[in-house]
């Protein structure tokens, strides 16, 4: 995901207050799988991501903002309603592309959340999801390859293995950066 996105993230998530970054719940997590076997799916289908908010009511409730569509490696969320509960960002990687990393979240993606304060959800075109912690960075696969629908064209580990867990430290590793 562009740099750009994770500006106009910042921007539409200065309207309404997140809640700090903290350890998501199984009713969260099956909240998200439910969500993104359908978003990632279309998202694969159109190559375009697709992104949103997952929010919290006062009785423990999950739900979604709206939708956003973006495009094959970039989606700015709708402006959240004043007095919603923001508990994490979520967003597909589009279609599988050759050279492009999109099995695992973008640099761009952590540092969006952990900028907001928030945790985020990606899934990827080989159908893994991933849980950013927002507050440190570190991201984890909740579900492996295939969890989720998978691009039909997925060429799998185009770029090497992919871990179960990683450090921002060791994303920045992965695409041969340094922060």
């Amino acid at each position: 995901m562009k740099s750009l996105t994770a500006f106009a993230l910042a921007a539409l998530l200065s309207v309404a207050t997140p809640s700090p970054a903290t350890a998501q719940s199984a009713e969260e997590t099956a909240f998200v799988l439910a969500l993104l076997r359908g978003m990632n799916q279309l998202s694969v289908r159109f190559n375009r991501e697709v992104c949103g908010f997952v929010l919290r009511d006062a009785d423990g409730s999950y739900s979604s903002t709206k939708v956003s569509w973006g495009g094959a490696a970039s989606c700015a969320s709708l402006p959240l309603q004043p007095g919603l509960t923001t508990v994490a960002s979520w967003h597909t990687h589009a279609a599988w592309a050759e050279g492009y990393d999109g099995e695992v979240p973008s640099i761009q993606d952590v540092e969006g959340d952990m900028s907001m304060g928030v945790n985020g959800w990606v899934s990827t075109p080989g159908g893994r999801l991933w849980f950013v912690d927002g507050r440190s960075g570190a991201l984890r696969q909740v579900c492996g390859r295939g969890c989720l629908p998978v691009d039909p064209g997925f060429v799998p580990e185009e770029h090497g293995p992919v871990p179960d867990a990683l450090s921002l430290d060791g994303l920045y590793a992965r695409f041969g950066r340094s922060r």
